[in-house]
């Protein structure tokens, strides 16, 4: 009975290899009893001799009659991987088109996509992707096609890959991603895909380590990825479970060196028997960029040594690349962190500046360590209320002021630009601190820096002194203006209006001021936007006093305007008699040969009947003053008909 059904198979077989294969004779065959889906002693189904013969039509008709597409052979093949093995795509396509389905799993539960990666059939691979292949599958273990990508060692099959998988930090049943399997590959390229990818470094298996356990396996093998692991923040302080950290580890490595025979977690017969693994403790522990690390509270390694007071130790970490520039969540290095504290961090303030820490360093506020320690001596002095995030390091007995002079001993920069182009002598020159501007300026700062709108200090100090309505806080001004001006200040600085800080006190109309200034040497025939001098400025207010304090420090009293006309001109049509008169004393032309802005001549022509009072000169006694008073009116109007005509 047996050899009757082995025989109707043979019959089955030989009909369906012919070209014109009989129909109805094939499903008699298959009505009689002979199984399509039974097997040859090498596991191989009827449709393996098809595929392999090319006899489509024969496989369409078993296909309709329900052969199963997906039986394995012997070597778990199906007809499908078996085809692509082969690369015989045309009757690999031809299984596809009719009815097998890409995304099948084979006994293992992995794709035929899973299948081809990880033996690294290239061809066979792009061949697949027009069927849309589902690369987020997993198999038995838990892992992707992506696994199966790095385990194949191919740098090009992993590219691409990754660019078309959903998550590229699946784990497997173990709770490891691709990268665990990554840096045993001895490909370090292989690793840097996945890290620049995005793949979480810092993934912990069901063990409780991460990838830098394995990675350590290779030695100094894996010396430069694990460089690039450290330069990417792998966490260097984990404890799996065993409680065990990453440097426990190496040492626990260089024990299975002596005694391999011992060996059971098979991972470890990757240990190369006389690799130097102390030399990775040594670069993982902070002789190299591993030193700067963070651990769960964000500190390095020289942080917790610092606050431990262990400057021996830390002496030893900064000479093996510890980052002395390292910086907090507001942008501050460790000195910059230490020296807002104030005397209690006086030992390692110390420390950090002989170490090479940089003193000019500026936090995330744009504020230098200068600028904070100046800002926390005004608060510590009352004279200030500090910033929101300084308010916790004010303190009366800060040694703040020590802190600056040491900075400055130590080569700070004290024209470093902040705002508009401003130096610190700007923030300062608000407020009563002689000494410390004092040690400033001796240690470079210059007062006659220069910011975006032609502002210098000084100007800044006057413009602010100028706005002040409370009688000390006026004094105050005063004695700082004095205390400023003892120094290499220059007045003929020009703001974008081409003003002096002259120009602005004089129309301001501040006595007091003028005459502090006037102690300096100044051009006072620098002419404005407008060609106005200092002088010029008198006229609004017919300030007689300011006018005497300029003309006897050299102020030209004839100049004109970029209109044509002089203060005296000004001076007279705004009715300023007083000052009319200074002027004449002073030496002021009764006539103005210019030529002059007809726009100006005809608003001074609206304004003749003020004229008339200098005419009239009822208070005035002296003969020849009034004379004077009667030639400059004549001028004057002579001048103003000539402009407008």
């Amino acid at each position: 009975m047996l050899s009757y059904f082995k025989a109707d198979r043979e019959t089955l077989l030989k009909e369906l290899l012919l070209d014109n294969a009989n129909e109805d004779k094939i499903k008699k065959l298959i009505a009689k009893g002979v199984d399509i889906n039974s097997v040859d002693e090498r596991g191989k189904t009827i449709l393996f001799y098809l595929v392999f013969k090319k006899k489509f039509n024969s496989i369409k008709l078993l296909i309709d009659l329900g052969i199963d597409l997906y039986k394995e052979d012997s070597t778990n093949a199906t007809i499908l991987s078996n085809s692509c093995d082969k690369y015989d795509f045309p009757a690999a396509k031809f299984l596809l088109e009719n009815g097998y389905n890409i995304n099948q799993k084979n006994s293992k539960g992995r794709t035929l996509l899973q299948e081809l990666v990880i033996s690294s059939n290239h061809k066979a691979y792009n061949f697949l992707q027009d069927f849309n292949p589902d690369y987020d599958s997993i198999d038995n273990s838990g892992k992707t096609v992506l696994f199966d990508a790095v385990l194949s060692g191919s740098l090009e099959l992993v590219e691409d890959v990754v660019k078309k998988i959903k998550d590229i930090n699946a784990n497997d049943k173990n709770g490891q991603t691709a990268l665990f399997y990554s840096v045993l590959q001895e490909n370090l390229r292989i690793s840097l895909v996945l890290m620049a990818k995005g793949i979480n470094i810092n993934r912990v298996d069901n063990s409780g380590q991460n990838a830098l356990y394995n990675a350590v396996l290779l030695g100094s093998r894996n010396r430069i990825l694990i460089n690039h692991l450290i330069d990417r923040r792998i966490d260097l302080n984990v404890v799996d479970n065993r409680n065990m950290t990453i440097v426990d580890e190496i040492f626990y490595i260089t024990t299975l060196q002596k005694h391999d025979k011992d060996i059971e977690d098979k991972k470890y017969l990757r240990i190369n028997q006389k690799d130097d693994y102390f030399s990775l403790a040594q670069q993982i522990l902070g002789f190299s960029s591993s030193v700067n690390s963070l651990d769960k509270d964000g500190k390095t390694t020289l942080q917790k040594e610092l606050e431990k007071n262990n400057y021996a130790f830390a002496e030893i970490l900064i000479k093996n690349k510890a980052d002395l520039e390292i910086i907090d969540e507001n942008g501050r290095s460790l000195l910059h962190q230490e020296i807002l504290k104030g005397f209690s961090s006086r030992r390692t303030v110390e420390f950090l500046i002989l170490n090479g820490a940089n003193v000019n360093q500026i936090d995330n506020y744009g504020k230098s360590i200068l600028d904070n320690l100046i800002e926390l001596y005004l608060a510590s002095e009352g004279q200030k209320e500090p910033r929101e995030e300084l308010k916790i390091y004010v303190q009366e007995n800060g040694d703040f002021d020590f802190y600056i002079k040491k900075i400055l001993a130590y080569g700070v920069n004290v024209n470093l630009k902040r705002f508009m182009g401003r130096n610190i002598l700007f923030d300062l020159v608000k407020y009563n601190c002689q000494v410390i501007m004092d040690s400033l300026i001796e240690h470079g700062a210059d007062v006659n820096c220069i910011d975006q709108s032609g502002i210098t200090p000084i100007t800044h100090l006057v413009e602010e002194g100028l706005k002040l309505t409370n009688i000390k806080e006026q004094n105050d001004f005063i004695k700082r203006l004095q205390g400023f001006l003892k120094y290499k200040v220059s007045l003929d600085i020009q703001d974008k209006d081409g003003k002096t800080v002259v120009h602005k006190a004089v129309i301001a109309d501040n006595l007091q001021v003028v005459e502090k200034l006037m102690i300096k040497k100044a051009n006072l025939n620098i002419k404005d936007s407008h060609g106005r001098t200092a002088l010029h400025h008198t006229q609004w207010k017919g300030n007689y006093e300011i006018a005497r304090w300029l003309l006897a420090a050299g102020a030209d009293i004839n100049i004109p305007d970029n209109s044509g006309f002089n203060i005296l001109n000004y001076a007279t049509i705004l009715g300023h008699v007083r000052l009319v008169i200074t002027l004449i004393k002073s030496g002021a032309l009764l006539h103005n040969n210019h030529p002059k802005n007809k726009k100006i001549a005809a608003f001074f022509k609206s304004k003749e009947r003020v004229l008339d009072r200098y005419l009239e000169g009822t208070n005035i006694s002296d003969f020849k003053m009034k004379t004077a008073l009667i030639e400059l009116v004549t001028n004057f109007r002579k001048e103003i008909n000539e402009a407008i005509i």
